[in-house]
């Protein structure tokens, strides 16, 4: 019996031995794992004042404007529709920034013209509607992070609707397509957005630009489509050639989103 006694007490002792080792090796491997995983998210750099301070969602964005184009014509065709040879028009456009390079950028952007003008010739009321349509590679220079400098040379497209209303109820109406180009430059101010460029909150925006437009002539050349039915007076009425062409700015503001 002693000797049974003290076999069962070896025994305890050992399966006893084997379990503290057995523990004690998974302790250290939990360990190990643990110093690991924290390794790992040591190893990941966190965000630094560099990145903080990167032009990101500054400079690589999707931007969409509002704004007013307003063009001096100083051409005889576009007379008979203006009395001060002023054309305002509501300004649309959006763009996406498709290169980037440092403090440069090249964005891609879609426009939309609006607008027209009215007057009087004699006791006939005439008007003007044109809707531009363009689209153009804008050029971007970061001098500040939020101080961007803008250049676009692009093809438009215009729809030119004139009219003119007789005396008599009689109006006549002249369309037509016509190509043209715009070639601006310009700047545009962040006026409101977090500083971090890592941010994806909008950011607002105001722009200005100016430049030259050219559209090419459209003849205005009026001929009723039955001239026995008015007065000889008005059977016909020519008013030259109208080219929409001169200086112009613009002023936008502007929202980015990325």
């Amino acid at each position: 019996m002693p000797f049974r006694n003290r076999s069962c007490a070896i025994g305890a002792v050992a399966c006893t031995a084997t379990l503290l080792l057995a523990t004690s090796q998974a302790s250290a491997v939990e360990e190990l794992n643990i110093k690991s995983e924290t390794s790992v998210r040591t190893d990941q750099p966190a965000p630094s004042a560099a990145d903080e301070q990167a032009l990101g969602t500054h400079q690589k964005h999707l931007r969409f404007d509002i704004g007013a184009r307003t063009q001096f014509v100083n051409n005889k065709g576009f007379d008979p529709f203006s009395k001060n040879d002023v054309l305002g028009q509501l300004s649309l456009a959006a763009s996406y920034t498709v290169w980037t390079h440092d403090q440069l950028s090249l964005a891609g952007l879609v426009g939309f013209d609006y607008g027209g003008a009215s007057a009087n010739i004699r006791s006939d009321a005439t008007s003007l509607d044109l809707r531009r349509f363009t689209l153009a590679p804008e050029v971007r220079y970061h001098v500040l992070r939020l101080l961007v400098l803008t250049a676009k040379v692009g093809p438009t497209l215009t729809r030119e609707a004139a009219e003119v209303s007789g005396g008599l109820g009689t109006a006549w109406l002249k369309t037509g397509w016509k190509f043209g180009f715009d070639a601006t430059a310009g700047a545009a101010v962040e006026l409101w957005g977090y500083q971090s460029g890592r941010s994806n909150k909008p950011r607002l925006w105001v722009t200005g630009e100016g430049g030259y437009g050219w559209t090419a002539p459209m003849k205005l050349s009026f001929v009723p489509e039955d001239s026995g039915a008015v007065p000889q007076r008005l059977a016909s009425l020519d008013l030259g050639e109208l080219s929409v062409a001169g200086p112009l700015f613009r002023v936008t503001a502007a929202l980015s989103f990325w």
